[in-house]
C-alpha cells in the first residue's frame, strides 16, 4: 500500500472539498428526444487530477480522516 505525505493528503482533501458536487459540464444527447445530462465532479476526476487511482483517492478522503 502506498504511503502518502501529510501535505499531499491536505492538498487532496482541500481540492475535494472545494470541487465535490460541482457541475463539470452539461451534455446534450439523444436521437429522438433531446436530453441534457449534468456531469458532476467525482472521485475519478479527483484521481485523474492528482494522477492516483480511484481507490487511493477514496482511501485518502474517507479513511484518512483526522
Amino acid at each position: 500500500m502506498t504511503k502518502f505525505n501529510d501535505d499531499f493528503i491536505k492538498d487532496v482533501k482541500s481540492y475535494w472539498e472545494n470541487n465535490k458536487g460541482k457541475i463539470k459540464y452539461v451534455e446534450k444527447s439523444g436521437v429522438h428526444m433531446e436530453r441534457t445530462t449534468n456531469k458532476k465532479f467525482g472521485l475519478q476526476d479527483l484521481a485523474d487530477h492528482f494522477k492516483i487511482t480511484e481507490s487511493q483517492a477514496r482511501r485518502i478522503i474517507y479513511v484518512k480522516k483526522q
